[in-house]
């Protein structure tokens, strides 16, 4: 299976992906309409792809101007993957393969960015497998990964009956887009600290 880079210095080139593996990877639809809202803070941005997959969204990232690339995965196909096709696009250089559980990576990045600016992330896009319902409960715990004026994109199934989002009693959300099945949820991480605590089991 193929999937198209949709703009960018890279547009119209693919991404593999192998067939054994039990992906489910975003929409084209769904990534460009979400490469769009965020355009004007991609050129130059640091970026993590958490539960990366395919690494599909953070190659649409690089290939619209992104200074680099952080694709978390803890599936050792996927990580070979992503990097045979950065290697294959000539973007190694740009990006790193983290092949971890994603709560442990959280949590040493929170240990790492405590009062550390620089290695905090302009964009964040997290698409946990839609059943792990542990992996949902993490996502506002990422903003606190985030730079000051970061975002946060949290990708998630839409629930039955659920016709709308309510952004009352969500913390940070500034905008929300409904995909057939599909709901992108955008976050910024004002009022960062009341986050910042390093979580336990999260």
């Amino acid at each position: 299976m193929k999937l198209r880079i949709i703009s960018g210095e890279l547009k119209g080139r693919y991404i593999t992906i192998g067939d054994a593996v039990g992906y489910r990877p975003t929409l084209e639809r769904i990534r460009e309409a979400v490469a769009s809202i965020v355009k004007g803070k991609i050129p130059g941005a640091a970026v993590a792809d958490l539960c990366a997959g395919s690494g599909a969204f953070g190659f649409e990232m690089l290939s619209r101007g992104a200074r680099r690339i952080d694709f978390v995965d803890i599936d050792k196909m996927s990580a070979i993957k992503i990097a045979d096709n950065a290697k294959r696009l000539g973007a190694d250089g740009r990006i790193r393969v983290i092949r971890d559980d994603v709560r442990k990576f959280v949590r040493d990045c929170y240990r790492k960015t405590t009062g550390n600016e620089v290695d905090r992330y302009d964009i964040i896009y997290y698409d946990p497998p839609y059943d792990n319902d542990a992996l949902h409960e993490l996502a506002l715990d990422l903003l606190p990964l985030l730079k000051n004026d970061g975002l946060l994109i949290y990708e998630r199934r839409r629930r039955k009956g659920e016709k709308k989002t309510n952004r009352d009693n969500k913390i940070n959300m500034t905008d929300v887009r409904i995909f057939s099945d599909t709901v992108v949820e955008f976050y910024t991480n004002e009022d960062k600290n009341a986050n910042s605590a390093i979580p336990g089991d999260v």
